[in-house]
């Protein structure tokens, strides 16, 4: 059986019941409905300049500790402190990790977010929030869901509020496997209530020996010849016909775009030339480093030039690191500090300086936000086995890119790392500093169950 998506066609009457109550309950944020509408009305505004042309998002899945990256406390107790040194970057005011030399010299080029904080510690419940803002319909392993349907990914609101925007990629692109935990699906990740028109275009990305993998429900076309393909082709139009006909409307029309697209890529030459990392300088690929993460943040780098408008790297495809069962995520329970200095951090500083130095070079840091995050930080204090565990209410974000001020460190936490010492942020605010950045209209996400109801972080735009 072909399975064509999953699309959900809604009527236009306006904004429901449910998103204007859902606008009321905002006030559990400290906001009521109308003083929403008025602090949001100039970053929601339809003409609003766009000062980002595409966003990449580094999902650090996993949950990476803060405490050893960007926001360490030498001045705490030795239970909470770890054994690593802050050390001076070329920003004056900002300090970070010895265990990151590489990026302390790009510092100019993207700022901290210290004082990020959500109240969730299971790694899918804090990755839903992380991914859409919200809470509705994230489950934790094993537990029953949090009431009401999941909301769309980051990537897919930027896709579905720039549909009108023309590319030669599907808008919404995400390089690696799909995130789980413990065997179970992260949600958010996907449209949801945008229909599958949004969803991601997935690429499993660069292995070692093998070079870039297709999905592989794509892969096996690539194999056959031109004629065979055009068959295949005609052959999928003809099965989705009758859905055209029968649910004719403009979101069937885009979806039926996006899977042109996607086919286009297979025979495309400049697809295919995205592709190519061979293509590449052996020096630059070296900058990177010749790690999984190193190559695709170049594949994510060419899928940028190729002006896709969102990008999404993930990490690792589990949580969990390879003792417990994972694929190398950052959930470092253990043998923290360990595995932070011989793989962990040398790997990220290695490409995240070189991504940011090599987007700068070629003229697309300016138009580029770029987001380096995961779905919590980790606990002050040591455990008994030398790791730290889940910590989502202080942890660090990073940003650059696309007009953000370089060197800037924004907000702080305790004595301990702990709690937001000033500035608290949600990640709902980082989805609607994205929104604001892409210059897209979020109003309009109410009559789609998705709004958005965070507000900017007004360094950042």
């Amino acid at each position: 059986m072909l399975n064509l998506g999953r699309l959900r066609v809604q009527h236009c009457q306006g904004v429901s019941r449910r998103a204007m109550l859902q606008a009321g309950a905002c006030s559990a944020l400290g906001l009521g409905l109308p003083n929403w509408f008025s602090r949001n009305a100039q970053a929601s505004a339809s003409g609003a300049p766009a000062k980002a042309k595409s966003v990449l998002l580094l999902w650090l899945w996993g949950g990476p500790s803060h405490h050893e990256m960007w926001d360490l406390k030498p001045s705490a107790p030795q239970a909470v402190r770890g054994p690593y040194r802050p050390i001076a970057t070329d920003s004056s005011g900002m300090q970070i990790s010895e265990l990151l030399p590489l990026t302390a010299r790009v510092s100019e080029k993207f700022c901290i977010v210290r004082s990020m904080a959500h109240d969730q510690t299971d790694h899918n419940v804090g990755g839903t929030i992380s991914l859409t803002g919200n809470i509705s319909g994230a489950r934790a392993s094993g537990a029953i869901p949090f009431p009401g349907r999941v909301r769309p990914s980051m990537g897919a609101l930027v896709s579905y509020l720039g549909r009108q925007r023309k590319s030669d990629w599907p808008p919404f692109t995400a390089i690696g496997p799909s995130c789980v935990v413990s065997g179970a699906p992260l949600l958010g990740q996907e449209a949801n209530t945008l229909g599958a028109a949004h969803d991601p275009f997935r690429l499993n990305g660069w292995v070692e020996d093998e070079g870039i993998q297709l999905p592989a429900s794509l892969e096996p076309l690539a194999e056959i010849g031109a004629s065979r393909l055009d068959n295949r082709h005609q052959m999928l139009t003809q099965l989705d016909a009758w859905q055209r006909g029968a649910e004719a409307s403009r979101e069937i029309d885009r979806y039926s775009e996006l899977r042109q697209k996607a086919f286009g890529l297979l025979s495309s030459s400049g697809a295919k030339a995205a592709f190519n990392l061979d293509a590449e300088p052996s020096a630059i690929r070296d900058r990177y480093g010749r790690t999984t993460f190193g190559q695709n943040c170049i594949l994510a780098r060419r899928l940028v030039e190729a002006s896709v408008p969102f990008v999404q790297l993930n990490w690792s495809g589990d949580a969990e690191d390879e003792q417990q069962g994972g694929d190398g995520g950052w959930d470092l329970h253990y043998r923290l500090f360990e595995r932070m200095q011989d793989r962990y951090c040398p790997v990220f500083d290695l490409a995240f300086s070189a991504l940011l130095s090599d987007l700068d070079r070629r003229g697309l840091l300016s138009t580029t936000l770029v987001l380096a995050m995961g779905e919590f930080g980790r606990s002050p204090k040591i455990s008994s086995i030398g790791g730290r565990e889940h910590w989502p209410f202080g942890y660090s974000i990073v940003a650059a890119g696309a007009g953000i001020p370089g060197g800037a460190v924004i907000g702080s936490t305790t004595f301990d790392g702990g709690h937001p010492a000033e500035r608290p942020n949600h990640p709902v605010d980082v989805v609607a500093t994205v929104l604001q950045k892409m210059g897209l209209n979020r109003e309009e996400l109410f009559e789609k169950d998705a709004a958005i109801l965070g507000s900017p972080i007004p360094e950042l735009v």
